[in-house]
């Protein structure tokens, strides 16, 4: 990717634009609205991110949510949390507490507020023995930067510190579950009555949705909530009888959240099958009665007519039809006398075997009350009446008498499992999955695909939507291993929350094969080491510069004591000097690596067509018309015909790889997601263009010894998207991504993952090297890294590289014999002398970087006012608003044994503060200033004694570590000066001992 200088130019100024870090305002993750803003609020990361006092330990005994919880022993501890807010934005503030004894009444932890403007609020716990929440609201002021959670355990007892919240007051947060709703049933309708939700802000309504089971689509209606109101009424109207019908009631609220679904089933009785139920007809009949039963039109409750029954008589229906074996049973009834007595109602049961009784529980209220209740009649039932008896001493009322048959409620809500799973299309990374569409009285949402490798017990799993009317499903289920038994499960789920049982099946994939279906025993077989690393070891790869193919290799080794399992270079452009001779010395290399069991890769920064063979660096990354990109990707062309030409020569070297049986990791035109080259940032013709290099060199040149990798650049502001890239699975054989700035994101490697289908990802190029536990725990697919030349020392320290290396995980090419390299002890540790720039500015600026969040500073080289040597650090810069202005430089290294950071400064006399500092490689900042007084050269030693950290910087364990520092900076601040420009000469910045003290 880079360079002969080994500077990387065009990200140069892309960083120093993109890069946001200050003394004021620490660099933050992005996150989503209403996200906790702490890092680890839970402290499922033991205590990262907080800053400790005295002895609290994370715990896995006691736990709010998670797995652990930080103990804060009695009198004797605490910790802090700090974020950075922003002003005019309200923020929640939260935690949970328990205490681990009674006796504590009170309790409290502060929220500070802090910036130029400070202050504190406090959470009042009551000193619970269970978990306990409390929450502030809080808007910042002006001067306040920064929110801390700040506690220390002043009580009597131990406590528990879990899940706290600093986050933006967007409301995210679900409204509880409606409560379960109760039903009336008429034949068209079903009147539901449910109790409400609360919210931590505000309920808006409840979404009712509701269909006959077995249609499609769902009919929502939306009530409306009220503050003031704890139980709400809905009936559904326009309903078919006899129906079964299922209903789902979410809470939502004003943010658009939904609650979980309450779910159920509700069916409609058929039509009354009680002759005059409602005596409407004014008479008793066809009713039988015995004693002294009457209409009566005096207090009915609906209608005209209701029937009188005087103490001691009786009614009973004509015959009703059974034609199933469920009826609901309603009636209205009213005592005319108190105390009231009740009815005695059965619904009598006519069968082969003689006649059964079947009571309905009646009511005894005052009023005109409704009861109602749903009875099975069982099987072989020929007939029913429904009888009625008043056995008190006083008349009752008898109105809207009703018997209705009921639809069978299904038992189980879940829908039936898919069936006829089966799979076809096996491949070595993927096979194609097939199963018939499940139904469900709530119908089916979505599919659920569950894989794992037979030998394991860790499932993964995925979501694909139904379509209504889809009757067959097929899904093509990627980032299998090849040669492996898999154990697959499909479920339905339905629209709410029920899933069906699981269909299985077992299925073992294919051997994977490269692209070529020509390549070679040995390229099969590198592709086989690759696949059975997947997810259990990284290889270790170093990339060289082909003037020094073995430099950075050799060093790599040297360092660690082991032989890097990747050796990687390129045919690159012209640097000077004999091209073919240089090229066939990398190639000779490249032959020796590979007989040594090294793998090889290379790749290829291939200057533009039209330009001479002398081409270098700016033809690279020169610009190519929309024309001319098309005439080079189009055969007959005169610029397909000199690309070819050029690709031609190159594949006379690969083939020498090739007759020496020597595998290659082939990786052409890479980061073409970005306008770095000319080959990029147009995805259909770079497509061609990968097509066309694999025809050339695959079916022209018989080159069987490549395997072919894809290598985008890592997505960002100047990088694009990367799929529409992509080649296709016919045409790649590993995909690998290029990263830099220790910027190993999940999104970068989600993408590879995505895009893979199963085949093999990689770390293309990197600059700091990547971490292995953090691989292994969150990025385990990737199989190996390739650092770039020089970056092996200048990104990294001598202690990560070592480090990596020997990690379990880490597969290097064996031993060198002669053990990792034990650095002699040193007085001293350069970390700038400014002579390594070879009197370039641009060269400078690379390194040096501005802060851009602050004021202006420019750095150049100085040859007048220095210590030594023949360059120093100009220091331009102003300070105004917002009052400082800084600039830094990584380092990727360490400063064992030192005491001190020492430099020679020419200052400028404005009484501004200068402030020096560092970040270890975890990340905690480290901060010393001093007053610019005078103007007369100076020696400064600070030494780490009165280094502090700066109120913004958290986590860390608050001890100086000088076993891996990644960054160094000089910032100025207005301090008792005026705001204004001024010029600092600075050069020789050590890190150094301190002189013994005389005795």
């Amino acid at each position: 990717m880079f360079a002969r200088t080994g500077k990387k130019w065009l990200y140069g100024w892309l960083a120093a634009a993109l890069f946001v870090a200050s003394i004021i305002v620490p660099a933050a993750p992005s996150r989503a609205a209403g996200e906790n803003m702490l890092s680890n609020p839970g402290f499922e990361s033991g205590d990262t991110g907080w800053e400790k006092w005295g002895s609290p330990v994370v715990v896995t005994s006691e736990q709010h949510g998670g797995e652990k919880s930080l103990q804060v022993k009695r009198n004797t501890g605490g910790a802090s949390a700090s974020v950075a807010v922003q002003q005019g934005k309200t923020y929640r503030v939260g935690l949970w507490v328990k205490f681990a004894g009674t006796g504590v009444t009170s309790a409290s932890v502060d929220m500070d507020i802090f910036g130029t403007q400070q202050g504190k609020q406090v959470l009042q716990f009551s000193g619970s023995t269970s978990w306990e929440y409390r929450q502030l609201l809080y808007t910042p002021a002006p001067g306040v930067q920064y929110i801390r959670l700040s506690f220390w355990n002043s009580t009597s007892k131990d406590y528990y510190i879990d899940d706290a919240v600093i986050r933006e007051n967007v409301d995210i947060e679900r409204p509880t579950i409606p409560g379960a709703w109760q039903t009336e049933r008429e034949p068209d309708s079903l009147k539901l009555t449910w109790s409400g939700s609360t919210d931590d802000m505000a309920v808006d309504s409840y979404q009712l949705s509701y269909k006959k089971t077995d249609d499609p689509a769902w009919t929502v209606v939306s009530v409306p909530h009220q503050d003031t109101v704890t139980e709400y009424t809905y009936t559904l109207g326009s309903l078919d009888p006899f129906s079964v019908y299922a209903i789902m009631l979410r809470a939502r609220d004003a943010a658009g959240n939904f609650s979980d679904s309450r779910m159920g089933l509700e069916a409609t009785p058929g039509a009354n099958l009680v002759a005059n139920g409602d005596f409407e007809s004014g008479l008793i009949s066809p009713w039988k009665q015995k004693g002294t039963v009457s209409t009566v039109t005096y207090d009915t409750y609906s209608g005209q007519y209701a029937a009188q029954l005087n103490p001691e008589s009786l009614l009973q229906s004509g015959k009703i039809s059974a034609d199933t074996s469920s009826y609901m049973v309603s009636y209205w009834s009213k005592p005319a006398a108190a105390p009231p007595g009740s009815l005695t109602v059965n619904l009598i049961v006519y069968q082969d075997s003689g006649k059964t009784l079947l009571p309905v529980t009646t009511s005894a209220a005052s009023g005109w009350t409704r009861t109602v209740q749903q009875l099975n009649t069982g099987s072989n039932t020929e007939f029913l009446r429904l009888m009625t008896a008043n056995v008190t001493s006083a008349n009752i009322l008898l109105d809207q008498v009703f018997v209705g048959a009921m639809p069978q409620l299904p038992t189980d809500l879940s829908p039936g499992a898919p069936a006829g799973l089966a799979a076809g299309n096996i491949d070595g990374v993927s096979a194609e999955l097939e199963w018939a569409a499940s139904t469900g009285p709530f119908g089916v949402k979505s599919y659920e695909i569950s894989y794992k490798k037979a030998a394991e017990g860790t499932w993964s799993s995925l979501s694909i939507p139904a379509i209504n009317g889809n009757p067959l499903y097929t899904y093509k289920l990627e980032g299998l291993s090849p040669e492996t038994l898999y154990d697959i499960s499909v479920k339905a789920v339905s629209e709410g929350t029920a899933v069906s049982a699981a269909s299985t099946l077992q299925l073992t994939t294919l051997k994977m094969h490269p692209v070529n279906p020509g390549a070679s025993e040995a390229t099969k077989a590198l592709l086989d080491r690759l696949y059975a690393s997947v997810g259990n070891a990284v290889y270790t790869g170093q990339h060289n510069y082909y003037e020094e193919p073995a430099k950075w290799y050799d060093t790599a080794a040297e360092l660690t004591g082991y032989y890097p399992a990747l050796w990687g270079s390129d045919f690159a452009y012209y640097t000077g000097g004999d091209l073919g001779e240089l090229r066939q010395t990398m190639i000779d290399e490249a032959i020796l690596k590979g007989q040594n069991g090294t793998m090889v890769t290379l790749t290829y920064h291939e200057p533009r067509p039209m330009d001479p063979a002398t081409a270098g660096w700016e033809s690279v990354t020169g610009d190519v018309t929309l024309a001319e990109m098309t005439d080079i990707v189009t055969p007959g062309t005169e610029l397909y015909n000199q690309w070819a030409a050029q690709i031609d020569e190159v594949a006379g070297y690969l083939e020498q790889l090739r007759d020496e049986n020597i595998p290659v990791l082939w990786r052409p035109y890479h980061e073409m997601n970005a306008e770095f080259f000319w080959w990029g940032a147009r995805p259909e013709l770079f497509k061609q263009l990968w097509n066309n290099m694999y025809d050339r060199l695959t079916n022209m040149h018989g080159l069987n010894n490549l395997i072919w990798v894809w290598s985008p650049n890592a997505e960002s502001s100047w990088a694009y998207d990367s799929a529409p890239y992509y080649p296709g699975h016919d045409r790649v054989d590993v995909l690998a991504m290029d990263i830099y700035n220790n910027d190993y994101r999940d999104t970068y490697y989600s993408k590879l993952v995505q895009l893979s289908g199963g085949r093999p990802i990689a770390i293309g190029e990197n600059g700091e090297l990547p971490d292995m536990e953090m691989l292994q725990s969150k990025q385990s697919r990737y199989v190996y890294f390739m650092t770039w030349s020089q970056y092996l020392t200048d990104k990294n320290s001598l202690s990560s590289i070592q480090s990596l290396y020997s990690h379990p995980r880490a597969l290097n090419n064996g031993e060198t014999g002669n053990g990792p390299y034990v650095p002699p002890p040193a007085d001293s540790y350069l970390i700038d002398d400014f002579e390594g720039y070879g009197g370039s500015n641009g060269e400078l600026r690379n390194k040096w970087q501005r802060n851009v969040s602050g004021n202006a500073a420019t750095v150049t080289l100085d040859t007048y006012h220095l210590s030594g040597g023949s360059y120093g650090l100009k220091l331009d810069y102003t300070v105004g608003n917002p009052g400082y202005a800084g600039v830094f430089r990584s380092m990727g290294k360490e400063w064992p044994g030192m005491e001190a950071i020492s430099f020679w400064l020419q200052p400028d006399g404005s009484n501004r503060q200068l402030a020096v500092q560092f970040h270890e490689t975890n990340g905690e900042v480290w901060e010393a200033s001093l007053k610019l007084q005078g103007t007369e050269p100076v020696l400064v030693t600070l030494p780490f004694t009165v280094f502090a950290r700066p109120g913004w910087s958290t986590g860390g364990n608050g001890v100086i570590d000088l076993g891996s520092i990644k960054e160094f900076a000089f910032y100025i601040a207005q301090g008792s000066g005026t705001p204004g420009s001024g010029t600092l000469y600075i050069d020789d910045i050590n890190a150094v001992k301190l002189p013994d003290e005389p005795e």
